[in-house]
């Protein structure tokens, strides 16, 4: 072993015990090329052991005109050979000629942040896997948050009116029904006494609002509009 690549000793297990079982760190000596690793931490990534050989990627930094002044390459992507995709960095150890002696080589499997990745984009998707409920809610972006229930319903009978488009001394009684349908629809009379106020507002009686009502359940019964 070159002495000098001694002193990265400390510093490899030291970054793979600070980053944990999917941080391979691996020392180079590059002066036996043939079993060029003599450190290796968390060799499970890519299934190496001391004594194997440099790779291609590392002949190449020693070959190319391109690293005479390099000290580093960070975060390039790898691959290991039973698939894990890794990010790499190599650092380079180089005597006082500036000539390379080693390499300091971190490998990061990236899997299970992937995996996480992707687990948080799906529970972040409110709209590719609810498409259904998407398309219900598309109109009613809005949530209205009132201090009371004869506010909530003011508001909702407001929302009725604008979409019928008419006062209630011009509307017809189908306008009127069309009322009630999204009324209905918005859960209005699930509260206490919102027929009666209901038939206020309309200038009809409550037997004329249970009539509506029983047209618009005949008409879903038989296929007709859905609520």
């Amino acid at each position: 072993m070159n002495p000098l690549l001694k002193n990265y000793i400390p510093l490899a297990k030291g970054i793979a015990r600070g980053f944990g079982r999917n941080c391979e760190v691996v020392l180079h000596d590059v002066s036996d090329l043939e079993h060029s690793i003599i450190l290796i931490e968390n060799g499970h990534i890519t299934g190496r052991k001391v004594g194997a050989p440099m790779t291609d990627l590392g002949l190449y930094f020693l070959t190319s005109d391109l690293f005479h002044d390099t000290d580093y390459v960070a975060n390039y992507r790898t691959e290991s050979k039973d698939g894990k995709k890794l990010k790499s960095t190599t650092i380079f150890i180089r005597d006082e000629n500036k000539k390379i002696v080693g390499f300091l080589c971190i490998n990061f499997n990236l899997e299970p942040l992937m995996n996480v990745s992707r687990e948080i984009d799906e529970f972040c998707n409110v709209t590719n896997n609810l498409n259904s409920i998407e398309n219900i809610l598309k109109e009613e972006r809005e949530e209205s948050f009132s201090d009371s229930l004869d506010e909530l319903m003011e508001r909702l009978f407001s929302k009725a009116q604008q979409k019928i488009g008419k006062e209630i001394n011009k509307m017809q009684k189908e306008d009127k029904i069309e009322m009630v349908r999204y009324l209905q629809k918005h859960g209005i009379f699930l509260v206490k006494d919102a027929i009666d106020r209901l038939a206020d507002k309309l200038n009809v009686s409550r037997f004329t609002i249970y009539n509506y009502l029983a047209e618009i359940k005949s008409e879903n019964d038989s296929g007709g509009k859905i609520l």
